[in-house]
Order: structure tokens, then C-alpha cells, then sequence
């Protein structure tokens, strides 16, 4: 192996994959290299790609143990690397973070797992057993001849959070998205809190959200969920003001609140513009009360909560900080006030959360750690049958070496965010943390090819916060999907994610109910296909048209692919045990049948939209859309209490049928 091709697989940047045809494609070495350059390095200095291979693959056998060593909790075994010629000292291990006795064991009785040779010296990798761990990273410290090195061991579980296996049934919601009770035009916490209550009523075990990340105040029409500001702190405009303390007796926020009109009950779109403006003067003034009032215990906790998320609030990009982190303290309140409430009724799970794959590249997250990021690189997706050029979601890439330093402190950070408040946690893309596929520029013109992060790592943050914050976690693995990825989530009992819609055999007809795996979230539709009443009577393609989205040649085509999927869901629905249904029956009929076949399903989670509930026809997104469609603005027709009791009967059906 030259060293060029050795510094590209040191780095991640990948050789090949396969495309969705079946055919194997090979990355040109002038693409490999475009993608090291965006890593900061000259692929043209011999020099330095010298340099580097030896500090990425022979340094790490010069130290006794890593910066971070991951062994299995129940049975831990620590690797520790020496010189050959030291076989005959003693290995001494202490834990600094653990009431253990430290350890003293001779060299020469250890497991032999591995061995290098560098400048002619021979270099041993050996097994330590160590005393069974508690889950979490502890603090250690190795010393063989009086070199001492330091040390993070992570006891990872041997499968992620789990709850006891039993057939679920939940809601998927776009939290802005509820009628907001408070009149103030945006879905807030108060609204999430009424839906679990009526929710865990009906005997409901989680509700689905959409990423609660923060947004942008100042630009408040970005309203992508999935193109964050920052992924580590919450999105303000979800504060309920009647759910804060600060609210009570504040004669200005009472002032302010009897000038405001209340937004229009039946406007089909959030006016983001008018709702922030509003609702950040109101914020403005519970900061004020709160910081007027003499309440030493609420001051202590606002100071606690500062100390205890102090690596994500340093992510906060704004003048007036610590009015952002009040804001993050109360946001990080109530969402833990609505986890609570859901436990509280008797939901197993509760809330479960949703993690963008990236944040965008003009936000807090990407300038307050931009050291970690790859230059002029953006992830997106190979070419598919959707998109034969390929996709550029316009988010930034992560280095896959830097998101090592500090012990992955940024990313450990970010899960533990996202994990903290909710009882679920689902990873958007969750193919991210083997492999991302990069776009940037090459003589001009855009390229891309996988790039592969340290999966092990990234693995094993997910598997021990999940034990730490007591989350269970779902990896949206839509697509096209590593083996060596399927393998390991399942091994590690992380749920895999079923969209009915997407799920064929090799005929192109929808799977059976029975083909569902059992440790999956299975759901119709998502946020980015249509509503299913919209798909069931093709509006979505006349929608469009009318945005100029495809000519009126691609609207029959389209319409004619439509009528075949149908044909394929009413084949799915007579299998089911429902006959007799035609292209004519109404979407309402089938959209009750398709709901009770698929509650059948083994998949232990199955999700029911709040959107298909309500019969919306409107989408909440259309990907490929920016200005063209208002994404991520459309509400719902009625109030949620009111929508969940016209379905009483619907969900009664399909609990009886998952209990049974």
C-alpha cells in the first residue's frame, strides 16, 4: 500500500460502495484526494502525509493505552500496548473515579492480542481483565516502569436502554404543528403536555416528535427542523408562558399579553415572522421577572442547570447569553415536566426525541466548534432513482478525526442533550455513524464519496447515555444501509425504522404485515412523503403542479405510478383479510384497514400520525423544496384532544389488537 492510499483509509475516505442499481462503484483517487483536502490536508507534500501516517497508525502503539479504551461492562477487559522488551514489568491500574482497588498484574501472564513492528522494535498488545464496571466512562491511570499514562475506560452495555418487550402503540407529531391553546400561533409545551394526557388516556405509550433543536430568532422563516441552528439546545418558541413561574404575578407580561391579537384560528400556516416577534417579548419578560425577584432557590437551580449543561450552553451564539440560558432552562423544564407527566399516566416510554444529521453552516454549533468540521464539505446522499445526481443537504460535515478530541466531548455532549428530558431518542440517518456520503467541489464541478467515522466510539456514546438517561433509541435506517450498520444496531438492540410505504419484496409489492422485524419502529408515512390521505387521493401531485414542481407530462406519468401503487395496497389489504375495496373506496375506509392489518405487525413500536388522524392533505414538507412550499409550517385542522376523541374507537382497535 502507498502511503497516499494508507493515509486514505487512516482518514475514513472511502474506496468504494454500492450503488442502488447493484453495481459496485470505485472512487477516482482524484475524488479520495478532493475529500483530504477538505480535511485540511495537501495530498501533493509527501512530507506530511509521512507525518501523518505515522502519528494516526504507528504513535498510538507508543502510548500504554489510548485517550479513551472501551471495554464491555460486564466483562472488561482493558488493551494495553508495550514495548516487548518490558514483558518482564509489572502493568499497575488505578481508578480515580470508582471506590476499586487498584490493580497490579505481571506483563508476562497476559493475553496476547495483537502486534506491530516500528524502527525494528517489536510492540505487544495485551489484555487486561479488570472487575466488573458500572455503565458510564471512568477516569484511570496505567503506569509500567514508572510511566504513567492516563486514561477514559467506557463500560459499554452490552445492548442499548431497553424497555420490556411488549407491542406499543404511539403517536408521531410535529410539536409547532398542535392548535395552540394559549392563542399565541405555534405548538409549545402546555399543548404537548394536554396531547400526553388524552394520549396516555387511550392507553398510548410514546408520542414521536420532530427535532426540538434551536432555530433562528433572527431569521425566523428557517423553519427546517433538520437544518438547525444548534442541535444541543431547544427551540424557545416551544416555552409554554402559562407553564412558567416567571408568568405569575408579572403585571408586564399581562400588560403585553392584553395588547396582542390572538392568531388566527384558522390560518393553515405558522406566520413565523409575527409568531417570534411576539412570543420573544413575552420571553423577555419572564427573564425580566425572574431576574427582579428575590427567590434564592430558583436562582440556585438556574445556576445549577448552567453548571450542569455548561459545554452546550457554550455553543450559545448570542450577545445577551445568559438570556439564552434562562431560556434553555426553562425549555429543558418543561420538556422534563412533559416526559414526567407521560410516566406519570402510565405511558412506558413517554416522549421520544428526534436528532437532525447535521446542523446548518451559518449556526452556533458549526462557528462555536468549527475546528471539528471538514472545510468546503457538506453531507448528503449518492445518486438514486429520485435523485440521479445525487443530493447536497447543504450541511456541514464533521471531520471524522477531530470529533475524537477531548474524548469525543462534542458529541457525548450533543447525545446527552438530546437524550436528557424524553424517554426515546431517534437518530436521523443513523448511518452517519459509520459512514456520511460528502459533496464538495473538484475542478469545479461537484463530487462526493463516502467518508467512514469512528463507529465504535460513536456507537458506544449512543449505548451508554441511552443507559445513563434511561432512553431507548431508534436509528432511522431508510435507504441504502451498511450490513456491517444493521448488524451491530441490532446487536446492540437499537430499533431499526419501517416506513410502510418504502417496504417491497422483490416483486414490488408491500411486505406483509408479518414481515415486519419485531425490534422496529414501523410507521405509514413520515414528515418528508405525503399525508395518507393526500397519497391515497394523489393530491400531493397536484399540489405539484401548482408549485410548479413537475410539468403536466410528469402528472399523468405520476398519477398512472400512483394508481399502480394503489393496486398494490388494495392486493396488501385483501392478504390482510379486507376484500372487496376498489380504487374508488374512500381514503378514510382505507386508511382505518391498512391501520388495523399493519397493528398486527410484530414490530414492537408502531406509530400512528397525528396528521393522518386529522385527514390532512397538506404535507409538512416536500423534499427538494425550499421557497417553492411552505415546509414545516402546516397545523392542524382541529385541537388535538378533539382529533384523538374522534378516533377513540380506532385506537381502541388497535391497542386490543397489539395486546392480544
Amino acid at each position: 500500500m502507498d502511503l497516499l492510499s494508507q493515509l486514505f483509509y487512516l482518514h475514513g475516505i472511502g474506496y468504494e460502495y454500492t450503488k442502488y442499481t447493484g453495481e459496485q462503484v470505485f472512487f477516482e483517487q482524484d475524488t479520495r484526494s478532493a475529500a483530504l483536502n477538505c480535511c485540511g490536508v495537501n495530498t501533493e507534500d509527501a512530507q506530511q502525509i509521512e507525518h501523518l501516517n505515522i502519528s494516526l497508525d504507528a504513535a498510538k502503539w507508543l502510548e500504554y493505552v489510548p485517550s479513551c479504551s472501551l471495554v464491555q461492562s460486564d466483562a472488561p477487559a482493558l488493551k494495553v500496548r508495550v514495548d516487548q522488551r518490558l514483558l518482564h514489568h509489572v502493568c499497575h491500574i488505578s481508578f480515580e473515579s470508582l471506590d476499586i482497588e487498584p490493580l497490579e498484574v505481571s506483563l508476562q501472564t497476559l493475553l496476547q492480542t495483537g502486534d506491530y513492528t516500528f524502527n525494528d522494535v517489536v510492540y505487544l498488545e495485551l489484555q487486561v481483565r479488570l472487575p466488573n464496571l458500572p455503565v458510564g466512562y471512568h477516569s484511570a491511570k496505567v503506569s509500567i516502569n514508572n510511566n504513567t499514562v492516563s486514561t477514559e475506560i467506557w463500560a459499554t452495555p452490552t445492548q442499548s436502554f431497553q424497555i420490556p418487550n411488549k407491542k406499543r402503540t404511539g403517536l408521531s407529531i410535529q410539536l409547532y404543528s398542535l392548535k395552540n391553546k394559549a392563542g399565541l400561533g405555534i405548538g409549545d409545551f402546555a399543548d404537548l403536555m394536554e396531547l400526553t394526557c388524552h394520549s396516555a388516556a387511550l392507553q398510548l405509550d410514546y408520542i414521536l416528535l420532530n427535532p426540538l433543536h434551536l432555530l433562528f430568532a433572527d431569521e425566523p422563516e428557517r423553519a427546517s427542523p433538520y437544518s438547525p441552528n444548534n442541535r444541543a439546545l431547544l427551540n424557545p418558541l416551544y416555552i409554554a408562558i402559562s407553564l412558567c413561574e416567571d408568568a405569575h404575578d408579572n403585571s408586564e407580561l399581562s400588560q403585553l399579553l392584553k395588547s396582542h391579537k390572538a392568531h388566527e384560528g384558522d390560518s393553515q400556516y405558522i406566520d413565523y415572522t409575527r409568531v417570534t416577534q411576539f412570543k420573544y417579548q413575552l420571553l423577555k419578560c419572564l427573564y425580566n421577572k425572574f431576574i427582579v425577584d428575590d427567590n434564592r432557590d430558583r436562582k440556585t437551580q438556574f445556576s445549577l442547570f448552567c453548571r450542569e449543561h455548561c459545554t452546550t450552553l457554550a455553543t450559545l451564539e448570542q450577545h445577551d447569553v445568559e438570556f439564552a440560558s434562562y431560556l434553555q432552562w426553562q425549555a429543558h423544564t418543561q420538556l422534563k415536566q412533559c416526559q414526567q407527566v407521560a410516566r406519570d399516566s402510565g405511558m412506558a416510554i413517554g416522549l421520544i426525541n428526534d436528532l437532525a444529521v447535521g446542523c446548518a453552516g451559518d449556526g452556533g454549533e458549526f462557528i462555536t466548534q468549527q475546528h471539528l468540521f471538514a472545510e468546503n464539505a457538506h453531507v448528503g446522499a449518492p445518486p438514486d432513482p429520485w435523485a440521479e445526481q445525487g443530493q447536497n443537504w447543504g450541511l456541514p460535515a464533521l471531520n471524522p478525526l477531530k470529533m475524537g478530541e477531548n474524548n469525543f466531548a462534542f458529541y457525548r455532549a450533543l447525545i446527552k442533550a438530546n437524550m436528557e428530558d424524553v424517554g426515546g431518542l431517534r437518530i436521523d440517518h443513523v448511518m452517519a455513524i459509520r459512514r456520511l456520503w460528502w459533496c464538495f467541489h473538484k475542478h469545479g464541478q461537484q463530487d462526493g464519496c463516502y467518508v467512514y467515522y469512528p463507529f465504535e466510539y460513536l456507537l458506544a456514546i449512543l449505548t451508554i447515555e441511552s443507559h445513563l438517561n434511561e432512553c431507548i433509541v431508534i436509528g432511522e435506517d431508510l435507504g441504502v444501509v451498511p450490513h456491517e450498520v444493521k448488524a451491530a444496531l441490532a446487536e446492540k438492540a437499537i430499533f431499526s425504522n419501517s416506513l410502510f410505504y418504502f417496504e417491497k419484496d422483490q416483486h414490488n409489492e408491500f411486505l406483509s404485515a408479518e414481515a415486519f422485524d419485531s425490534h422496529c419502529l414501523l410507521m405509514i408515512a413520515n414528515h418528508d412523503v405525503p399525508p395518507f390521505f393526500a397519497w391515497w387521493e394523489a393530491s400531493d401531485l397536484s399540489l405539484k403542479v401548482q408549485y410548479g414542481l413537475i410539468d403536466d407530462d410528469q402528472h399523468l406519468q405520476s398519477i398512472e405510478s400512483r394508481q399502480v401503487e394503489k393496486q398494490r395496497m388494495l392486493r396488501f389489504l385483501e392478504k390482510s383479510g379486507h376484500p372487496d375495496y376498489t380504487l374508488n373506496t374512500q381514503a378514510q375506509v382505507i386508511y382505518k384497514a391498512l391501520t388495523l392489518s399493519l397493528a398486527y405487525s410484530q414490530a414492537q413500536l408502531f406509530a400512528i400520525q397525528l396528521d393522518d388522524l386529522d385527514e390532512q392533505i397538506l404535507p409538512v414538507n416536500i423534499p427538494g423544496t425550499d421557497k417553492e412550499y411552505p415546509n414545516w409550517r402546516r397545523v392542524l385542522s382541529k385541537p388535538s384532544a378533539e382529533i384523538l376523541k374522534e378516533h377513540a374507537n380506532l385506537l381502541s382497535e388497535i391497542n386490543s389488537i397489539r395486546t392480544y
